[in-house]
């Protein structure tokens, strides 16, 4: 959100005698920690070149992860995977996480768990954490916080008056985190020995090259994306002690939902957002996290992993996931596009090819089409 808390924050730091230079903006709106993740695989050169990281992922990871025991010990691997990931390529960096909460969030008369486990793994690490939400609450009082006008929307802070308050109350925290003297560099053993620092991202130019396909650009005035075109093509992975965890990708008027095999089950995930169905936006960088995929096994590093990507254009059985900041497909495209721009994966990557699509089905209920034996490497 510009302007937002970010802008007024460097002004309170610039005016306290810290001046913040930003070397790179990562952010995507609406994504979670596996997108930090995922950028900062991508960006190693700008994470080596910085004084600060600041990550800020906590509302939209507690909207995804909830509380629920697999989900939250499977986010604590992405969070902890950033932190050390972090300092690995650049042990003297400081980092700063911000946690804020959502309008009427369950940090208003609960102790929420997203957060609690950011102070945990922020103290493992000796990183900064700064609680705005728990801030708030004690500086303010919850009838302030609660009060509608306080937010512009589920999501954002009021401005000016809300983001002021907040850029302040962030910069109180941050000065004094960045006068003290640098913490040693030696990384402490890992919570999780399962943690995701190890994972790695391909890119949609990676993607495009590997599989003989054209590169597609996106671009307005704050991103520039290049992407594989899955189209009507299937696009076959298998990981073995690992698992694919995420997707990103560019949704755009032809997008059709994604449908994901692994061995019998099919399921289908709706890409299409509310932004672009009502054309406020010609295109979103967006990022599909798969936990929905795995189920029991969810934690489970040790097994072979099949999975088939290919759009979902066939009234075919399968398991409707919808995201909680997706819309689901009224209508499927005729000519779809599917514009992959990278993945995000553990373990070793035993095959990255496409498949020869089967046609379109007639509507039915209960039938998954089968993939097609040709594939092209």
């Amino acid at each position: 959100m510009q302007p937002g808390y970010l802008s007024s924050l460097l002004s309170v730091m610039a005016r306290r005698g810290v001046a913040l230079d930003i070397v790179a903006d990562l952010a995507v709106g609406g994504t979670t920690s596996a997108f930090g993740l995922y950028q900062l695989k991508l960006h190693e050169q700008e994470l080596a070149d910085c004084d600060l990281l600041l990550i800020e992922y906590a509302l939209n990871d507690a909207f995804v992860y909830g509380d629920e025991r697999r989900p939250f010990r499977h986010w604590a691997r992405f969070y902890e995977g950033i932190i050390r990931f972090a300092r690995e390529r650049n042990p003297k960096l400081r980092i700063a996480t911000l946690v804020f909460g959502a309008r009427n969030g369950s940090f208003l008369t609960s102790v929420p768990a997203i957060d609690a486990g950011i102070g945990y793994i922020s103290r493992w690490y000796g990183t900064t954490c700064i609680d705005v939400s728990q801030l708030l609450m004690q500086r303010l009082g919850r009838e302030v916080v609660g009060h509608p006008s306080f937010y512009s929307d589920q999501g954002h802070y009021a401005r000016p008056v809300a983001t002021t308050v907040v850029a302040n109350l962030i910069a109180d925290e941050l000065e004094p985190a960045l006068a003290a003297p640098p913490r040693p560099a030696a990384l402490p053993p890992a919570i999780d020995p399962e943690h995701f620092a190890n994972a790695r991202a391909l890119d949609g130019t990676w993607l495009a090259k590997r599989l003989g396909r054209p590169v597609v650009e996106y671009a307005n005035r704050r991103f520039s994306v290049s992407a594989l075109d899955l189209g009507r093509e299937r696009l076959r992975f298998d990981i073995e002690k690992g698992m694919l965890l995420a997707l990103s990708y560019v949704c755009e008027p032809r997008t059709p939902p994604l449908d994901l095999q692994g061995g019998d089950e099919v399921h289908r995930a709706a890409l299409l957002k509310g932004g672009v169905r009502d054309g406020t936006y010609k295109f979103l960088v967006s990022m599909l996290s798969f936990e929905f995929l795995y189920g029991p096994t969810l934690l489970d590093m040790q097994q072979m992993r099949t999975l088939t990507l290919s759009g979902g254009l066939a009234a075919a059985g399968h398991k409707l996931h919808v995201p909680k900041d997706s819309v689901r497909h009224e209508t499927f495209p005729a000519e779809p596009a599917l514009p992959i721009t990278g993945i995000l994966f553990t373990g070793n990557l035993k095959t990255c090819a496409l498949e020869k699509a089967s046609p379109p089905q007639p509507a039915t209920s209960d039938t998954v089409s089968a993939p097609s034996a040709a594939a092209l490497t």
